[in-house]
Protein backbone atom coordinates (compact mmCIF):
# COMPACT_ATOMS: atom_id res chain seq x y z
CA UNK A 1 0.00 0.00 0.00
CA UNK A 2 1.84 3.22 -1.16
CA UNK A 3 1.50 6.33 0.06
CA UNK A 4 -1.20 8.79 -1.62
CA UNK A 5 -0.17 11.86 -3.23
CA UNK A 6 -2.66 14.71 -1.71
CA UNK A 7 -4.67 15.56 -4.11
CA UNK A 8 -4.07 19.81 -4.91
CA UNK A 9 -6.59 22.88 -4.40
CA UNK A 10 -9.35 22.64 -2.30
CA UNK A 11 -8.58 18.99 -1.72
CA UNK A 12 -6.66 19.48 0.93
CA UNK A 13 -9.27 19.87 3.54
CA UNK A 14 -11.95 17.91 1.92
CA UNK A 15 -9.31 14.79 0.51
CA UNK A 16 -6.00 13.94 1.54
CA UNK A 17 -17.88 12.50 4.54
CA UNK A 18 -32.73 -4.51 9.35
CA UNK A 19 -29.66 -6.79 9.31
CA UNK A 20 -30.67 -9.67 11.26
CA UNK A 21 -28.64 -11.96 13.81
CA UNK A 22 -27.52 -14.17 10.34
CA UNK A 23 -27.86 -12.95 7.32
CA UNK A 24 -27.40 -14.69 3.68
CA UNK A 25 -26.09 -11.43 2.20
CA UNK A 26 -25.99 -7.61 2.97
CA UNK A 27 -26.73 -5.21 0.14
CA UNK A 28 -24.17 -2.88 -1.29
CA UNK A 29 -24.82 -0.25 -3.56
CA UNK A 30 -22.42 1.28 -6.20
CA UNK A 31 -24.06 4.46 -8.32
CA UNK A 32 -27.19 2.53 -9.29
CA UNK A 33 -26.26 -1.01 -9.32
CA UNK A 34 -27.40 -3.12 -5.68
CA UNK A 35 -24.68 -5.70 -5.89
CA UNK A 36 -23.92 -8.67 -3.28
CA UNK A 37 -21.28 -7.85 -0.77
CA UNK A 38 -19.90 -10.84 1.09
CA UNK A 39 -20.78 -12.22 3.99
CA UNK A 40 -18.94 -12.03 6.89
CA UNK A 41 -18.71 -14.17 10.24
CA UNK A 42 -19.64 -12.77 13.42
CA UNK A 43 -16.28 -13.29 15.49
CA UNK A 44 -16.53 -15.31 18.47
CA UNK A 45 -15.24 -14.60 21.61
CA UNK A 46 -17.18 -11.14 22.05
CA UNK A 47 -16.93 -9.34 25.28
CA UNK A 48 -19.87 -10.32 27.83
CA UNK A 49 -22.11 -7.77 29.15
CA UNK A 50 -20.50 -5.75 32.44
CA UNK A 51 -17.17 -7.65 31.31
CA UNK A 52 -14.02 -6.41 30.22
CA UNK A 53 -14.02 -5.60 26.35
CA UNK A 54 -10.99 -7.77 24.47
CA UNK A 55 -8.65 -6.20 21.59
CA UNK A 56 -10.63 -6.43 17.92
CA UNK A 57 -8.95 -6.22 14.96
CA UNK A 58 -10.86 -4.23 11.67
CA UNK A 59 -12.14 -6.56 9.73
CA UNK A 60 -10.33 -4.94 6.08
CA UNK A 61 -12.61 -6.94 3.85
CA UNK A 62 -15.75 -6.10 5.25
CA UNK A 63 -15.11 -2.56 4.43
CA UNK A 64 -17.40 -1.53 1.90
CA UNK A 65 -19.67 0.95 0.32
CA UNK A 66 -23.47 0.88 0.94
CA UNK A 67 -25.09 4.04 -1.16
CA UNK A 68 -24.26 7.04 -2.15
CA UNK A 69 -26.27 9.15 -0.20
CA UNK A 70 -25.65 12.54 -2.85
CA UNK A 71 -26.16 13.72 -6.72
CA UNK A 72 -27.40 12.58 -9.51
CA UNK A 73 -28.62 8.65 -8.97
CA UNK A 74 -28.24 8.29 -5.68
CA UNK A 75 -30.62 6.91 -3.47
CA UNK A 76 -31.95 10.47 -2.53
CA UNK A 77 -31.87 12.15 -6.13
CA UNK A 78 -30.59 15.72 -4.23
CA UNK A 79 -29.77 17.41 -6.87
CA UNK A 80 -33.33 17.16 -8.82
CA UNK A 81 -34.95 17.69 -5.03
CA UNK A 82 -32.93 20.10 -3.59
CA UNK A 83 -30.35 21.82 -5.90
CA UNK A 84 -27.62 19.66 -3.85
CA UNK A 85 -25.08 18.17 -6.65
CA UNK A 86 -22.36 18.10 -4.64
CA UNK A 87 -21.56 18.60 -1.13
CA UNK A 88 -19.48 16.43 1.80
CA UNK A 89 -19.16 15.75 5.87
CA UNK A 90 -22.65 14.54 6.61
CA UNK A 91 -22.05 14.29 10.28
CA UNK A 92 -24.80 13.27 12.01
CA UNK A 93 -26.72 13.68 15.43
CA UNK A 94 -30.38 12.62 16.97
CA UNK A 95 -33.31 15.57 17.33
CA UNK A 96 -36.29 13.51 18.82
CA UNK A 97 -36.61 10.42 16.68
CA UNK A 98 -35.21 12.05 14.30
CA UNK A 99 -31.73 12.17 12.75
CA UNK A 100 -29.77 15.08 11.47
CA UNK A 101 -27.21 15.12 8.81
CA UNK A 102 -25.06 18.37 8.62
CA UNK A 103 -22.85 18.93 5.04
CA UNK A 104 -20.33 21.27 4.68
CA UNK A 105 -19.87 23.78 1.28
CA UNK A 106 -22.28 22.80 -1.12
CA UNK A 107 -22.94 23.19 -5.00
CA UNK A 108 -25.39 22.91 -7.45
CA UNK A 109 -26.02 21.95 -10.99
CA UNK A 110 -24.34 20.23 -13.54
CA UNK A 111 -23.59 16.69 -11.93
CA UNK A 112 -19.95 15.45 -12.89
CA UNK A 113 -18.60 12.19 -11.82
CA UNK A 114 -15.44 14.26 -11.73
CA UNK A 115 -17.19 16.82 -9.81
CA UNK A 116 -14.87 19.68 -10.25
CA UNK A 117 -14.09 19.15 -14.22
CA UNK A 118 -16.32 21.51 -14.72
CA UNK A 119 -17.57 24.54 -12.71
CA UNK A 120 -20.94 24.65 -10.38
CA UNK A 121 -22.47 27.68 -9.51
CA UNK A 122 -25.10 28.15 -6.45
CA UNK A 123 -22.91 27.94 -3.21
CA UNK A 124 -23.88 27.61 0.10
CA UNK A 125 -21.58 26.79 3.36
CA UNK A 126 -23.88 24.30 4.70
CA UNK A 127 -27.24 22.39 4.70
CA UNK A 128 -28.89 20.09 6.62
CA UNK A 129 -31.25 16.99 5.92
CA UNK A 130 -33.39 15.01 7.92
CA UNK A 131 -34.01 11.13 8.37
CA UNK A 132 -36.47 8.74 9.74
CA UNK A 133 -33.65 6.47 10.93
CA UNK A 134 -34.77 2.95 9.87
CA UNK A 135 -34.39 -0.47 11.59
CA UNK A 136 -31.14 -1.09 9.81
CA UNK A 137 -28.82 1.11 7.37
CA UNK A 138 -28.08 -1.88 5.17
CA UNK A 139 -29.83 -0.22 1.81
CA UNK A 140 -28.92 3.77 2.79
CA UNK A 141 -30.49 6.56 4.44
CA UNK A 142 -33.06 8.20 2.83
CA UNK A 143 -33.56 11.75 3.27
CA UNK A 144 -37.08 12.23 4.61
CA UNK A 145 -36.44 15.94 3.87
CA UNK A 146 -33.52 19.23 3.79
CA UNK A 147 -34.12 22.74 5.14
CA UNK A 148 -35.20 24.94 1.89
CA UNK A 149 -35.19 28.70 1.67
CA UNK A 150 -37.61 28.14 -1.83
CA UNK A 151 -39.52 25.20 -3.08
CA UNK A 152 -36.66 22.69 -4.25
CA UNK A 153 -33.49 24.75 -2.99
CA UNK A 154 -31.83 23.82 0.04
CA UNK A 155 -30.84 26.43 2.27
CA UNK A 156 -27.66 27.91 3.85
CA UNK A 157 -28.11 27.83 7.31
CA UNK A 158 -24.83 29.79 8.55
CA UNK A 159 -24.09 32.77 6.35
CA UNK A 160 -20.53 33.51 5.11
CA UNK A 161 -18.59 35.91 3.56
CA UNK A 162 -17.20 33.60 0.36
CA UNK A 163 -14.35 36.09 0.56
CA UNK A 164 -11.03 34.66 0.34
CA UNK A 165 -8.26 36.05 3.19
CA UNK A 166 -11.63 37.67 4.76
CA UNK A 167 -13.81 34.64 5.77
CA UNK A 168 -13.95 32.09 3.02
CA UNK A 169 -16.62 30.02 4.36
CA UNK A 170 -18.34 28.96 7.33
CA UNK A 171 -18.61 25.16 7.64
CA UNK A 172 -20.67 22.98 10.72
CA UNK A 173 -17.79 20.76 12.22
CA UNK A 174 -20.35 18.66 13.98
CA UNK A 175 -24.09 18.82 15.69
CA UNK A 176 -25.59 17.63 18.95
CA UNK A 177 -29.13 18.14 20.39
CA UNK A 178 -29.91 19.87 23.74
CA UNK A 179 -32.39 21.21 26.32
CA UNK A 180 -35.60 19.90 27.21
CA UNK A 181 -36.51 16.75 25.33
CA UNK A 182 -33.21 17.51 23.12
CA UNK A 183 -34.60 19.82 21.23
CA UNK A 184 -32.48 22.60 20.85
CA UNK A 185 -30.03 21.77 17.90
CA UNK A 186 -26.41 23.10 18.35
CA UNK A 187 -23.78 23.35 15.85
CA UNK A 188 -20.31 23.96 16.42
CA UNK A 189 -18.75 25.87 13.07
CA UNK A 190 -15.42 26.86 11.69
CA UNK A 191 -15.26 30.43 10.28
CA UNK A 192 -12.67 29.54 7.55
CA UNK A 193 -10.54 32.55 6.50
CA UNK A 194 -8.79 30.51 3.76
CA UNK A 195 -7.97 27.46 2.31
CA UNK A 196 -3.84 27.19 2.12
CA UNK A 197 -1.92 24.39 1.34
CA UNK A 198 -3.48 21.09 0.81
CA UNK A 199 -4.33 19.81 4.06
CA UNK A 200 -3.70 23.21 6.09
CA UNK A 201 -6.50 25.89 6.38
CA UNK A 202 -6.56 29.20 8.66
CA UNK A 203 -9.35 29.94 10.84
CA UNK A 204 -10.64 33.26 11.78
CA UNK A 205 -12.55 31.58 14.89
CA UNK A 206 -15.22 28.77 15.57
CA UNK A 207 -18.58 29.22 17.63
CA UNK A 208 -21.89 27.42 18.17
CA UNK A 209 -25.42 28.44 16.39
CA UNK A 210 -28.41 26.86 17.65
CA UNK A 211 -32.24 26.57 16.36
CA UNK A 212 -35.27 26.09 18.69
CA UNK A 213 -37.73 25.55 15.38
CA UNK A 214 -36.13 22.46 13.92
CA UNK A 215 -33.34 23.71 12.10
CA UNK A 216 -35.32 26.28 10.25
CA UNK A 217 -33.19 29.61 11.93
CA UNK A 218 -30.41 29.80 13.57
CA UNK A 219 -28.94 31.83 16.15
CA UNK A 220 -25.08 32.75 17.13
CA UNK A 221 -24.04 32.37 20.82
CA UNK A 222 -22.00 35.20 21.37
CA UNK A 223 -20.85 33.38 24.64
CA UNK A 224 -19.59 30.07 22.70
CA UNK A 225 -16.61 31.55 20.72
CA UNK A 226 -13.04 30.20 20.47
CA UNK A 227 -9.81 31.89 19.00
CA UNK A 228 -8.50 31.45 15.35
CA UNK A 229 -5.46 29.32 16.91
CA UNK A 230 -7.67 27.50 19.37
CA UNK A 231 -7.19 23.35 20.23
CA UNK A 232 -11.04 23.34 19.70
CA UNK A 233 -11.16 24.99 15.63
CA UNK A 234 -13.04 20.99 14.76
CA UNK A 235 -14.81 19.68 17.10
CA UNK A 236 -16.57 16.08 17.58
CA UNK A 237 -19.29 15.72 20.30
CA UNK A 238 -19.70 12.42 22.85
CA UNK A 239 -22.58 12.43 25.60
CA UNK A 240 -22.90 9.25 27.43
CA UNK A 241 -26.33 8.30 28.27
CA UNK A 242 -27.60 11.11 25.87
CA UNK A 243 -29.97 10.57 22.51
CA UNK A 244 -26.42 9.73 20.48
CA UNK A 245 -24.74 7.13 22.92
CA UNK A 246 -27.40 5.97 24.73
CA UNK A 247 -25.95 2.78 25.79
CA UNK A 248 -22.55 4.21 26.60
CA UNK A 249 -21.26 3.81 30.11
CA UNK A 250 -21.44 7.01 32.44
CA UNK A 251 -18.58 8.73 34.45
CA UNK A 252 -18.74 7.29 38.26
CA UNK A 253 -20.85 9.81 39.93
CA UNK A 254 -22.29 11.13 36.71
CA UNK A 255 -26.00 11.34 35.60
CA UNK A 256 -26.90 9.85 32.43
CA UNK A 257 -26.70 12.55 29.59
CA UNK A 258 -25.45 15.86 31.57
CA UNK A 259 -21.90 15.72 29.92
CA UNK A 260 -20.92 16.29 26.41
CA UNK A 261 -16.78 15.26 25.88
CA UNK A 262 -15.47 17.80 23.31
CA UNK A 263 -12.86 16.13 21.62
CA UNK A 264 -11.50 19.26 19.26
CA UNK A 265 -8.63 19.92 16.91
CA UNK A 266 -7.45 23.04 15.64
CA UNK A 267 -7.82 24.36 11.62
CA UNK A 268 -6.75 21.46 9.12
CA UNK A 269 -5.73 18.51 9.86
CA UNK A 270 -2.43 17.69 11.16
CA UNK A 271 -2.72 19.23 14.59
CA UNK A 272 -3.17 17.12 18.21
CA UNK A 273 -6.21 15.28 19.17
CA UNK A 274 -7.28 17.26 22.84
CA UNK A 275 -10.58 16.74 24.97
CA UNK A 276 -12.53 19.40 27.14
CA UNK A 277 -16.16 18.06 28.89
CA UNK A 278 -18.92 20.54 29.68
CA UNK A 279 -21.93 20.27 31.29
CA UNK A 280 -24.67 19.82 28.71
CA UNK A 281 -26.85 22.75 30.13
CA UNK A 282 -23.67 24.89 29.38
CA UNK A 283 -22.74 23.77 25.49
CA UNK A 284 -22.63 27.28 24.68
CA UNK A 285 -21.17 28.84 27.44
CA UNK A 286 -16.81 28.50 26.75
CA UNK A 287 -16.34 29.59 30.18
CA UNK A 288 -17.87 26.27 31.45
CA UNK A 289 -15.39 24.30 29.72
CA UNK A 290 -13.15 22.22 31.34
CA UNK A 291 -9.78 20.45 29.28
CA UNK A 292 -8.09 17.19 30.08
CA UNK A 293 -4.26 17.64 30.97
CA UNK A 294 -3.55 14.00 31.09
CA UNK A 295 -4.81 13.53 34.43
CA UNK A 296 -7.61 15.41 35.45
CA UNK A 297 -10.14 18.30 34.26
CA UNK A 298 -8.77 21.78 34.49
CA UNK A 299 -9.67 25.69 33.53
CA UNK A 300 -7.75 27.42 30.84
CA UNK A 301 -8.38 25.93 27.02
CA UNK A 302 -3.59 26.17 26.76
CA UNK A 303 -3.79 23.55 29.73
CA UNK A 304 -5.38 21.14 27.74
CA UNK A 305 -2.37 18.14 26.83
CA UNK A 306 -2.74 16.08 23.35
CA UNK A 307 -5.25 12.71 24.02
CA UNK A 308 -3.50 11.71 20.62
CA UNK A 309 -0.35 13.08 18.87
CA UNK A 310 -1.58 14.56 15.29
CA UNK A 311 -2.02 14.68 12.43
CA UNK A 312 -5.82 13.74 13.44
CA UNK A 313 -8.26 14.98 10.79
CA UNK A 314 -12.05 15.12 10.62
CA UNK A 315 -13.17 12.50 13.55
CA UNK A 316 -16.10 11.36 15.11
CA UNK A 317 -16.64 9.14 18.41
CA UNK A 318 -19.28 6.59 19.32
CA UNK A 319 -19.81 3.59 22.09
CA UNK A 320 -20.35 0.28 20.33
CA UNK A 321 -22.83 -1.77 23.18
CA UNK A 322 -21.75 -5.00 20.74
CA UNK A 323 -17.75 -4.60 21.59
CA UNK A 324 -18.08 -2.36 24.38
CA UNK A 325 -15.91 0.34 23.81
CA UNK A 326 -15.86 3.46 22.43
CA UNK A 327 -14.39 3.69 19.08
CA UNK A 328 -12.73 6.77 16.76
CA UNK A 329 -12.53 7.24 13.76
CA UNK A 330 -10.20 10.00 11.72
CA UNK A 331 -8.61 11.06 8.49
CA UNK A 332 -4.44 10.28 8.86
CA UNK A 333 -3.71 13.49 5.92
CA UNK A 334 -0.29 12.64 4.84
CA UNK A 335 -1.07 8.96 4.85
CA UNK A 336 -4.00 8.88 3.41
CA UNK A 337 -5.77 6.53 5.88
CA UNK A 338 -9.24 6.28 7.40
CA UNK A 339 -8.60 4.87 11.27
CA UNK A 340 -9.75 3.38 13.93
CA UNK A 341 -8.55 3.24 17.97
CA UNK A 342 -10.45 2.02 20.66
CA UNK A 343 -11.04 2.81 24.53
CA UNK A 344 -12.94 2.34 27.56
CA UNK A 345 -13.63 5.90 28.02
CA UNK A 346 -13.81 9.17 26.96
CA UNK A 347 -10.36 9.91 28.44
CA UNK A 348 -8.52 6.69 26.99
CA UNK A 349 -6.33 5.26 27.10
CA UNK A 350 -6.90 4.89 23.38
CA UNK A 351 -5.37 1.63 20.94
CA UNK A 352 -3.11 2.63 18.87
CA UNK A 353 -4.96 2.80 15.49
CA UNK A 354 -5.41 0.44 12.79
CA UNK A 355 -6.41 1.26 9.00
CA UNK A 356 -10.43 1.12 7.49
CA UNK A 357 -9.90 2.12 4.52
CA UNK A 358 -7.18 4.12 2.22
CA UNK A 359 -7.17 6.44 -0.41
CA UNK A 360 -6.32 3.81 -2.80
CA UNK A 361 -9.35 2.10 -2.24
CA UNK A 362 -12.01 4.96 -2.04
CA UNK A 363 -9.97 8.04 -3.52
CA UNK A 364 -9.60 10.99 -2.21
CA UNK A 365 -11.92 9.67 0.77
CA UNK A 366 -11.58 11.69 4.03
CA UNK A 367 -14.13 12.62 7.16
CA UNK A 368 -15.45 9.61 8.88
CA UNK A 369 -18.41 10.14 10.70
CA UNK A 370 -20.01 7.49 12.90
CA UNK A 371 -23.62 7.15 12.63
CA UNK A 372 -25.72 7.68 16.53
CA UNK A 373 -27.57 4.50 15.93
CA UNK A 374 -27.10 1.24 15.00
CA UNK A 375 -24.17 0.50 17.19
CA UNK A 376 -25.74 -2.44 19.13
CA UNK A 377 -24.59 -5.48 16.16
CA UNK A 378 -20.87 -6.19 14.95
CA UNK A 379 -21.45 -3.73 11.77
CA UNK A 380 -19.80 -0.11 12.13
CA UNK A 381 -21.57 1.89 10.16
CA UNK A 382 -20.38 5.71 8.79
CA UNK A 383 -20.23 8.12 6.18
CA UNK A 384 -17.42 9.40 4.32
CA UNK A 385 -16.87 11.97 1.48
CA UNK A 386 -14.74 11.80 -1.71
CA UNK A 387 -13.94 14.58 -3.37
CA UNK A 388 -13.35 13.06 -6.74
CA UNK A 389 -17.07 12.87 -6.63
CA UNK A 390 -17.51 15.42 -3.54
CA UNK A 391 -20.31 13.02 -2.29
CA UNK A 392 -20.82 11.51 0.99
CA UNK A 393 -21.75 8.15 1.24
CA UNK A 394 -22.94 5.92 3.65
CA UNK A 395 -19.94 3.10 4.58
CA UNK A 396 -19.61 -0.07 6.52
CA UNK A 397 -16.96 -2.02 8.64
CA UNK A 398 -16.65 -5.10 11.10
CA UNK A 399 -14.07 -5.78 13.97
CA UNK A 400 -13.11 -9.13 14.73
CA UNK A 401 -12.41 -9.87 18.34
CA UNK A 402 -9.00 -11.24 19.19
CA UNK A 403 -8.42 -13.21 22.42
CA UNK A 404 -6.86 -11.43 25.17
CA UNK A 405 -2.79 -10.47 24.99
CA UNK A 406 -3.17 -10.86 20.96
CA UNK A 407 -1.37 -8.38 18.50
CA UNK A 408 -3.39 -6.79 15.55
CA UNK A 409 -2.38 -8.13 12.52
CA UNK A 410 0.29 -6.36 10.50
CA UNK A 411 -1.59 -5.65 6.96
CA UNK A 412 -3.84 -3.49 9.31
CA UNK A 413 -1.39 -1.31 11.44
CA UNK A 414 -1.45 2.49 9.66
CA UNK A 415 1.73 3.76 7.90
CA UNK A 416 1.99 6.93 9.68
CA UNK A 417 4.40 6.35 12.45
CA UNK A 418 2.10 8.66 15.27
CA UNK A 419 -1.39 6.53 14.39
CA UNK A 420 0.78 3.32 15.47
CA UNK A 421 1.02 4.99 18.58
CA UNK A 422 -1.33 4.62 21.49
CA UNK A 423 -2.88 7.67 23.15
CA UNK A 424 -1.33 9.78 25.58
CA UNK A 425 -4.11 9.50 27.97
CA UNK A 426 -3.52 8.66 31.70
CA UNK A 427 -6.09 5.47 32.41
CA UNK A 428 -9.72 5.85 32.19
CA UNK A 429 -11.92 7.48 34.64
CA UNK A 430 -14.06 4.56 36.99
CA UNK A 431 -17.30 4.17 35.16
CA UNK A 432 -20.80 3.80 36.65
CA UNK A 433 -22.97 1.41 35.42
CA UNK A 434 -24.73 1.72 32.24
CA UNK A 435 -27.94 2.27 32.64
CA UNK A 436 -29.25 5.07 30.62
CA UNK A 437 -32.49 6.90 31.32
CA UNK A 438 -34.41 6.84 27.80
CA UNK A 439 -35.16 10.98 26.60
CA UNK A 440 -38.46 11.62 25.52
CA UNK A 441 -38.97 12.00 22.24
CA UNK A 442 -40.69 15.38 20.95
CA UNK A 443 -43.95 15.91 19.32
CA UNK A 444 -44.40 15.23 15.24
CA UNK A 445 -43.04 18.17 13.92
CA UNK A 446 -45.04 20.71 12.39
CA UNK A 447 -44.97 20.67 8.51
CA UNK A 448 -42.49 23.16 6.80
CA UNK A 449 -41.62 23.63 3.39
CA UNK A 450 -40.91 20.46 1.72
CA UNK A 451 -38.76 19.60 -1.87
CA UNK A 452 -41.04 18.87 -4.75
CA UNK A 453 -41.03 14.60 -4.75
CA UNK A 454 -40.81 14.77 -0.93
CA UNK A 455 -43.89 13.99 1.29
CA UNK A 456 -42.66 14.62 4.78
CA UNK A 457 -41.53 18.05 6.59
CA UNK A 458 -38.61 19.23 5.88
CA UNK A 459 -38.07 20.61 9.31
CA UNK A 460 -35.51 18.37 11.19
CA UNK A 461 -37.14 18.72 14.75
CA UNK A 462 -40.26 19.94 16.37
CA UNK A 463 -40.51 23.69 16.41
CA UNK A 464 -41.91 25.53 19.27
CA UNK A 465 -43.85 27.79 17.01
CA UNK A 466 -43.32 28.12 12.83
CA UNK A 467 -41.66 31.33 12.17
CA UNK A 468 -43.49 33.77 9.45
CA UNK A 469 -39.98 34.63 7.87
CA UNK A 470 -37.37 32.38 7.01
CA UNK A 471 -33.56 33.30 8.16
CA UNK A 472 -30.28 32.32 8.51
CA UNK A 473 -27.32 33.16 10.99
CA UNK A 474 -25.83 35.92 9.90
CA UNK A 475 -22.42 35.74 8.69
CA UNK A 476 -19.72 35.56 12.13
CA UNK A 477 -17.29 38.73 11.93
CA UNK A 478 -13.89 37.80 11.46
CA UNK A 479 -11.15 39.09 14.21
CA UNK A 480 -9.77 42.20 13.13
CA UNK A 481 -6.05 41.42 13.29
CA UNK A 482 -5.95 37.86 10.83
CA UNK A 483 -3.45 35.19 12.61
CA UNK A 484 -1.22 32.95 11.35
CA UNK A 485 -1.87 29.20 9.98
CA UNK A 486 -2.65 26.44 13.27
CA UNK A 487 -0.97 23.15 12.80
CA UNK A 488 -4.11 22.20 11.09
CA UNK A 489 -5.01 21.59 7.40
CA UNK A 490 -6.58 23.40 4.29
CA UNK A 491 -6.61 24.20 0.76
CA UNK A 492 -7.89 26.92 -1.69
CA UNK A 493 -11.30 27.01 -2.75
CA UNK A 494 -12.49 25.64 -6.35
CA UNK A 495 -12.83 28.34 -9.65
CA UNK A 496 -16.19 27.72 -9.27
CA UNK A 497 -16.96 28.83 -5.55
CA UNK A 498 -14.38 31.67 -5.66
CA UNK A 499 -15.52 33.20 -8.59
Amino acid sequence: MGVQTRPNGRTGRRAAAFVVAVVALVVVTVGRTAVAAPVLPISPGLPTAGGSAQPVAVQRAATAKVADLIGKGSINDTGTRWGVEGTDLGHMFMVGSKMAMTFGDTFGAPAAQDFYSVAHGDWRSNVIASIDPPLTPALGLRFRGMITDRPGHAKELIASKKVKGVQETVIPTYGIATGANNATMNLQYMSVQSFDQPGHWRLTGSGIATSTDGGVTWKDQPAARWPANSKFGQVAYVRPGGPDDPKAPVPAGSTPGDTVYVYGIPGGRYGDLSLAKVPAAQLTEAAAYRYWNGSTWVAGEANATPVIKGPVGELSVRWSSYYKQWIMMYLVDDTGEIVLRTAPAPTGPWSAAQVVTTTKEFPKAYAPYLTPRWNDGPDLWFTMSQFTTYRVELMRTRLQVLPAGASVPAADQPQSLSARSPSLSAPPLPQAAASPTTTTAPTAPATTTTAPGSTTAAQVAPAAATPSTVSTVSSPAPPATPTTAAAGSGSSPPAAASG
